[in-house]
């Protein structure tokens, strides 16, 4: 068994959502240690609301120093830092300026711990241009998304920041097909490493099928929903209510008022097998486009850990589950789901859907990823 390897990793604020970065750091050996550099963005702030609180409360967090664990506890070999920086990473000085605040920050934390050489990981293409002052053995590139087609995102900041991180990383991973660049784009190895599952959390205990006709999303309700196609569905199974639990960033116009789709806000990582277990079924409404063809959804995974039907529009990742998860196009097409899969459950069905998706947990995507990388002491 390999000793254990030191990495640095470029990811979201540790603790504010269980991310995938966040999974696969969780379930590396425990012999690993972990420097963890909270997000630093992928856009240039400007003058409106949003981002004036983004950058006060990254200051906050920047000058009172490490940030409060996780509601779960942050396990104790990673070491979360928010490194000061200059959020402007479009300009040469600003960029001069960071790659000695992040840098600096990361030695810091490299030396307090008596880590080696360090292998990087990164999710944030931006953080590519901050890795060159560091003792870097290997390079990973985990492309989530398709960053220019994000909403939010600074598409002249991040294009070039992606091809520099595809020429310079090791491995690019992408954790859907369709976001692996052309082999002759990339410098290293190209990897799939497709969204993994926290089976324990969402396959117990079990639930019997519940009497409630109740189909559930859980998630952020944002641009690319299918609003449309939630409120024809919706229209089309009068009896069964449509219920959608999460933030909101952007409702579709008028589906508040359809009378049987409800809006809850969200709950806890911890309390979300709580929360759907009186659910029939779980499903993905969101439109195919350019930006979720590229969307390999977590979600999917996760109501087929606990046993649930489950049912997409036709991104390509989610017809690659095959029968696992049922294509729906259209509002007579979750009609027919309902009528032939979710009315007809049964308990025997529930539990071969939790066994099928054991071997989809994180532990084994991680091991993927560090296999992939070469990543040994």
């Amino acid at each position: 068994m390999s000793a254990g390897v030191d990495w640095v990793v470029f990811g979201d604020d540790w603790g504010a959502h269980p991310s995938t970065t966040q999974h696969l750091v969780r379930h590396l050996p425990e012999d690993d240690r972990v420097i963890w550099v909270n997000s630093i963005g992928m856009r240039s702030p400007r003058l409106q609301r949003a981002d004036v609180a983004r950058v006060v409360g990254r200051l906050r967090s920047m000058l009172g120093g490490r940030p409060a664990p996780a509601p779960d506890a942050t396990p104790s070999r990673v070491r979360v830092v928010t490194p000061r920086f200059v959020p402007f990473h479009d300009h040469p000085a600003a960029r001069l300026a960071n790659a000695r605040l992040i840098g600096g920050a990361i030695e810091a934390a490299r030396r307090a711990a008596g880590m080696g050489a360090l292998t990087a990981l990164v999710s944030n293409p931006v953080a590519g241009r901050y890795l060159a002052a560091l003792p870097i053995r290997r390079t990973g590139y985990l492309r989530l998304d398709d960053y220019p087609h994000l909403p939010g995102v600074d598409p002249a900041l991040v294009e070039p920041a992606e091809r520099f991180m595809f020429e310079r990383a090791d491995v690019v991973f992408g954790t859907a097909r369709a976001l692996l660049p052309p082999a002759d784009a990339v410098g290293g190895r190209l990897c799939y490493l497709p969204q993994g599952v926290d089976h324990p959390h969402f396959a117990g205990p079990a639930h019997p099928v519940p009497t409630a006709k109740v189909i559930g999303f859980f998630g952020l309700l944002a641009e690319w929903v299918d609003g449309a196609l939630i409120a024809a569905a919706a229209r089309a199974c009068p009896d069964w209510t449509f219920e959608f639990v999460g933030p909101t960033r952007q409702v579709p116009p008028g589906l508040a008022d359809v009378p049987n789709v409800v809006l809850k806000p969200g709950v806890p990582y911890a309390a979300l097998p709580q929360a759907i277990a009186r659910w029939r079924a779980g499903w993905v409404p969101f439109e195919v486009s350019t930006l979720t063809e590229g969307v390999n959804p977590l979600k999917l995974r996760e109501y087929l850990a606990a046993g649930l039907p489950a049912a997409s529009t036709p991104l390509p990742e989610a017809v690659s589950l095959g029968d696992e998860v049922t294509i729906v196009r259209s509002a007579a097409d979750v009609a027919r789901w309902v009528r032939s899969v979710v009315d007809a459950d049964t308990d025997a069905q529930r539990a071969a859907r939790r066994e099928a998706m054991r071997a989809h947990g994180w532990a084994a995507r991680a091991r993927t990823l560090r296999d992939a990388l070469g990543a040994t002491a």
